[in-house]
């Protein structure tokens, strides 16, 4: 049976009008009656009472659309599917991604990626962690790309991969008395003056947490909501802090920051590629997610300890 034939009855029947149905379809009225009388000799009953102008559905012909309703959705559905298959290669991706990952992970993601998807566009939004689940709750954004301080998640309603594992360690001035080793002890960390982030940072929420789980007093001496700050103060011996590997590279090569692993227990912050479970991504924005979770793609990333 021709699907055209199925539309047309399908639009008649929305539009109760022969001459609306056959401009919507871009037919003339002649074509769409022709269409009407040959459903009605398949079916071998009439599908419209014709009263003066008015045209409503028979019995048989409310029972039809039920089924017509379903076909036209399943060929829309399966038009949907082949064309984003066909724009695999091409489309836009609606990207948030919180400043560490973004700065220090993202560009050289990106440099990889567009080698082999030159055609696909990104529109990248820096927030922090916290936003980005309730923006990707909301359905804004395709993708996330944020650092957490658990592996798993407990957030039901989006998919979560661990990228990247970033080792944290214990930041001090060169000219700092602990600069002459390359390792800590927690007890040592008792008493020393720390600068630290906000509380309501994933940074902070972890640093509490370790300090609390191993029933350590701990000395706040600057709670400051800039990361350079952070650096600066730590470089003047003004205390020491906690940072990742990836945050303060670049100090450590130049020398203006020691680092110390931390003994008794390795920390490390997770940067994750996130989506919510419930949005169908594209065929891009699918390509990326796989690009991005695939360990060959990020192996090249700095001291890299995913498994």
């Amino acid at each position: 049976m021709d699907l055209f034939k199925l539309k047309s009855f399908y639009t008649v029947a929305e539009l109760g009008s022969f001459s609306k149905a056959a401009k919507k379809l871009y037919l003339t009225q002649p074509a769409v009656s022709t269409q009407i009388k040959d459903l009605e000799y398949v079916y071998k009953t009439k599908l419209f009472d014709r009263v003066g102008r008015k045209i409503n559905l028979t019995h048989a012909g409310e029972t039809l659309m039920g089924f017509v309703e379903k076909i036209l959705e399943t060929y829309e559905e399966s038009h949907f599917a082949i064309n984003l298959l066909k724009d695999a290669r091409e489309g836009s991706i609606k990207l948030s991604v919180s400043v560490l990952p973004g700065t220090r992970l993202l560009p050289k993601l990106l440099s990889s990626f567009r080698e082999s998807y030159p055609d696909i566009t990104f529109s990248i939004d820096i927030l922090k962690s916290a936003a980005i689940v309730e923006a990707l709750k909301q359905n804004k954004y395709d993708l996330g790309l944020l650092v957490s301080s658990d592996e798993h998640t407990q957030r039901l309603e989006l998919v979560e991969q661990v990228i990247y594992r970033d080792h944290i360690v214990v930041g001090v001035s060169p000219n700092h008395i602990l600069a002459q080793k390359n390792s800590i002890s927690i007890r040592e960390l008792s008493g020393l003056p720390i600068i630290v982030s906000l509380k309501n940072t994933v940074s902070r929420q972890a640093l509490d947490r370790f300090f609390n789980h191993h029933s350590i007093p701990f000395t706040i001496a600057y709670e400051i909501d800039s990361k350079s700050m952070m650096k600066t103060m730590v470089e003047k011996n003004l205390g020491i802090s906690f940072f990742s590997t990836l945050e303060i590279q670049a100090e450590i090569d130049l020398g203006w920051i020691h680092s110390l692993e931390i003994e008794e227990v390795p920390l490390f912050r997770n940067i994750k590629a996130v989506y919510h479970r419930d949005h169908e991504l594209s065929p891009s924005a699918k390509a990326f997610y796989q690009f991005m979770i695939n360990p060959e793609n990020n192996a090249h990333f700095p001291e890299n300890k995913q498994k």
